[in-house]
């Protein structure tokens, strides 16, 4: 029975260290310090099997840090929600609440046009195509490029993307 005893004692070790660590990671994640745990070499020394530990504490610590990361991202996303400007999120997603403007920026998404080509391509007059690069241009979603031609900025690559996801998401449908 002495065996049983050493064991109940090795668990309760266990769970004891656990405990300090769960609450060590929990208030360093308020506090965004480092994360420290003292153990005694003797306390090592007398908690075999030690790998066991090891691989049950890195488990619990990793576990603890992805729900961490999951939560915060979670809030950064909400955070960002609250504080999004609703006007200039409207006027954003109204730059490109044109079928034609889409078919510009997808055109440009996987390389530059020229003034030309986007005409011939979208099979639009002229003035249609240049109302269309201005409004574009003055969102910031294309750009002039170096040889006359239009390239789509990070920004309207990202938008184009985020479009793209949405409408995935949505299975293509309109929604009311």
């Amino acid at each position: 029975m002495p065996d049983d005893l050493d064991l109940d004692d090795l668990r309760e070790e266990i769970k004891s260290l656990k405990f300090e660590i769960r609450k060590q990671v929990e208030q360093a994640i308020q506090d965004k310090n480092s994360i420290r745990v003292d153990i005694d070499r003797d306390e090592i020394s007398q908690s075999e099997p030690s790998s066991v530990v090891v691989k049950d504490l890195v488990k619990m610590i990793r576990d603890g840090v992805k729900t961490s990361l999951a939560e915060k991202g979670e809030q950064a996303v909400d955070t960002l929600v609250e504080e999004m400007p609703a006007d200039s999120a409207a006027e954003l997603l109204k730059s490109l609440a044109n079928s034609e403007r889409l078919k510009i920026v997808k055109l440009l998404y996987s390389s530059s046009r020229t003034f030309s080509d986007l005409k011939t391509q979208t099979s639009l007059e002229a003035p249609s195509v240049s109302h269309h690069l201005k409004s574009l241009l003055r969102m910031g979603l294309i750009v002039h490029g170096d040889e006359g031609g239009y390239l789509l900025t990070k920004r309207g690559r990202m938008l184009v993307r985020t479009l793209a996801l949405m409408n995935e998401a949505l299975g293509g449908e309109a929604v009311d």
